[in-house]
């Protein structure tokens, strides 16, 4: 085998490992797995009045949270136990957010759900460089952060958080908090591929 027809291998082992993203239910874990990153908190926004009219889009940090109702808030209310942090109220959308360029991982305190039920079935779609979807299902309890992250080897454009709200009337709830974007760092079991490729051309050229 040729030394490029190895490293495509080795190249392509790390995209099939990579290409289905990593993800986290730990914060610690998911922080253990950035390297540059950026957290945000909502503390500097002033809290806005749920019987008035929302926004369409908040942008934060380079972070734009959007929903086709106009229904976003900055609330300070008290009942998940934190400041400020970012709702979705009554709405028949989830919410879409969309990082800067080349951001690789994305993790954030999740909150939704309403009725009866204590908790919900939530849906994160991330929306990868070069056309790749992926899904990812949870289960958070209403009135309490849960949170959620995920790492990937191709850089996220986008994404959206669906509580599983319904669409009419609308009961979508999607709270947002200690949201945290950055770069993820290569995973060692991809860096295991290169020093096995190094050993196996010694190997070869040794025969």
């Amino acid at each position: 085998m040729k030394t490029s027809q190895l490293l495509l291998c080795v190249s392509v082992a790390c995209s099939s490992t990579l290409a289905q993203g990593t993800t986290y239910t730990s914060r610690s874990d998911f922080n253990a797995a950035l390297g540059a990153s950026t957290t945000i908190t909502f503390e500097n926004l002033a809290p806005t009045d749920t019987g008035g009219m929302g926004a369409g889009a908040i942008m934060v940090s380079g972070v734009t949270f959007t929903n086709f109702e106009h229904q976003l808030f900055i609330s300070s209310d008290s009942y998940l136990g934190t400041g400020h942090f970012l709702f979705n109220f009554d709405s028949s959308y989830p919410v879409g957010v969309f990082l800067p360029a080349g951001k690789t991982a994305f993790g954030a305190d999740l909150s939704g759900g309403l009725g009866p039920n204590p908790s919900f079935n939530a849906t994160l779609t991330f929306n990868l460089l070069g056309g790749q979807s992926l899904s990812y299902n949870f289960t958070g309890l209403q009135n309490a952060w849960t949170f959620f992250g995920a790492t990937f080897a191709a850089p996220i454009t986008s994404l959206v958080y669906d509580d599983g709200g319904q669409f009419f009337p609308g009961s979508h709830e999607e709270a947002f908090d200690n949201v945290t974007f950055g770069l993820a760092v290569p995973e060692p079991r991809c860096l295991l591929f290169v020093p096995l490729a190094l050993l196996l051309l010694r190997i070869r050229r040794g025969r």
